[in-house]
């Protein structure tokens, strides 16, 4: 009964990563037969007013370097206005002061806006900026971005129908070759930005405003409902409130904005915590109106598919935890054997994942070559520090589920330094003790399989074990660095 039990659930919980492994098959394909589509623009005959909100949170590192790109934006003084939406309790306000002054003798309009308090978090920020924003226009950039003087110029042109209310930029890197850890992250972010977005753009279906290096009409926000705090992703829920409401979104891959990536394991994690539960509690709020309106089937399917992707990593972390016993199971009860002809199919899911990495490298490189030997370094570390994060993701997904509110944790941003990391919690070491668990118990299942010479789940758990494994180096590293 118990052995039934055990293969039960894990072949329910593999089930939904193989679904997800088709999604992201389907979206490779859709991505590969529009990719020579292009984009629709229309030459400016007239500049537009236009509002850029920085929306700020003790962020003393990067402000000045952000105010500094934003000075240096090619557009007339008397065409945009600069809002500074500064919610920071630290010494960052000081630093806004002084520069708003240095801007404001050489005839630039910017308001430097305080609040009392942090309600809403950056939701709030903007939603209170928008009250006071003269433009038709708004361009977001977060703290880390450094937007190219001619971005405004360069984007609005794709504004070129009337229902188009935001256009969006892709993510470039400051420092993608710092370390694993960024390397991680410039794979997954470079896979997001390359076929996921222009994929479903191309596709017509429904894209997301990623919270920063973008433009939107200022109807179109107003119209979808405004900034709402009531989940951890506002870019997400604003994006497709709107887009149900019928405006249209576009993603211009041509125009790059470079950000620096979080080389500190604490900040990484608390980026994908907001990430994760942001995108579940999303889902929760949208997936019913996105399957009430008038949509065809196909971006239906695209959509749900988008909204519910943050639930892959409860799937993994919870079919690895089952496979341990099932893998006992498996050793001890031949009766079971004819139901363990699954290599192909976990072949199948790590090819199409594989395939999937590669055609971004190579979309971005050119080069075959050179997108081949990079996939193989880059792929094998992307996957190992996911697997390593599904644990606190999981945790992001369940808290999301049950509706537990948390509050909207910033990113720290150093501008890529190096040394004592001044935003690190001294008990940094308690809040990994899950992963130092999940280490030990795939440490004794890697024992297990060499025991068993069970090739097939020996590499699945040492894989999980070098994920975990992962994770405690890079937070011994971050600790030790004090």
């Amino acid at each position: 009964m118990v052995e039934n039990g055990v293969v039960f659930f894990y072949y329910f919980f593999f089930l939904f990563i193989v679904f997800f492994s088709i999604g992201q098959l389907a979206l490779l394909i859709v991505f590969l037969f529009n990719r020579n589509k292009e984009i629709p623009s229309t030459k400016l005959v007239e500049l537009p007013k236009l509002t850029v909100q920085l929306p700020i949170f003790n962020e003393r590192y990067v402000i000045k370097r952000l105010l500094d790109s934003v000075e240096k934006l090619n557009y007339p003084k008397d065409r945009f206005e600069i809002q500074i939406l500064d919610d920071s309790n630290d010494d960052t306000t000081a630093i806004i002061e002084k520069k708003v002054d240095e801007l404001k003798n050489i005839g630039f309009n910017i308001q430097h806006i305080r609040r009392s308090n942090r309600e809403g978090y950056k939701a709030g920020a903007l939603e209170n900026g928008l009250n006071f924003a003269s433009g038709e226009y708004i361009a977001l950039f977060d703290a880390d971005f450094i937007p190219h003087p001619n971005f405004l110029i360069d984007t609005l042109p794709y504004f070129s129908d009337k229902k188009i209310g935001m256009v969006q930029t892709r993510w470039g890197h400051l420092n993608p070759t710092q370390s694993f850890l960024t390397r991680a992250q410039s794979t997954g972010l470079n896979n997001h930005f390359i076929i996921d977005q222009e994929g479903r753009y191309k596709s017509g279906c429904f894209i997301n405003f990623n919270g920063t290096a973008g433009i939107w009409k200022k109807e179109c926000i107003t119209d979808a409902g405004g900034w709402q705090s009531d989940t951890l992703t506002e870019d997400l829920d604003l994006s497709y409130r709107a887009q149900i409401r019928g405006w249209k979104f576009v993603y211009c891959p041509e125009i790059v904005t470079p950000a620096e990536l979080p080389d500190r394991i604490s900040a990484v994690r608390t980026q994908q915590f907001r990430w994760t539960k942001g995108g579940v509690e999303t889902s929760k709020k949208l997936l019913p109106k996105l399957w009430k309106a008038e949509l065809s089937l196909t971006v239906k399917l695209f959509g749900s598919f988008h909204l519910l992707n943050n639930y892959i990593y409860a799937f993994i972390l919870l079919s690895a935890l089952i496979s341990v016993p099932l893998m006992i199971v498996k050793n001890t009860s031949p009766e079971f054997n004819q139901l363990f002809n699954w290599n192909k199919i976990v072949f199948a899911v790590i090819l199409i994942n594989f395939t999937y990495c590669f055609t971004a490298i190579l979309a971005d490189k050119k080069k075959i070559i050179l997108a081949l030997l990079e996939v193989l370094i880059l792929f094998p570390i992307a996957m190992i520090f996911s697997l390593g994060m599904t644990f606190h993701n999981t945790k992001a997904i369940f808290q999301g589920i049950s509706g537990k509110k948390t509050a909207f944790i910033r990113t720290p941003k150093l501008m890529v330094v190096s040394g004592k990391n001044p935003y690190l919690s001294s008990e940094i070491y308690k809040t990994f003790i899950p992963e130092f668990l999940l280490f030990i118990y795939f440490l004794l299942a890697v024992s297990f399989g060499i025991y068993f010479q069970d090739i097939g789940f020996l590499i699945y758990h040492s894989l999980m074990l070098l994920g975990f494994g992962y994770i405690l180096w890079s937070a011994w590293l971050e600790r030790s660095a004090e």
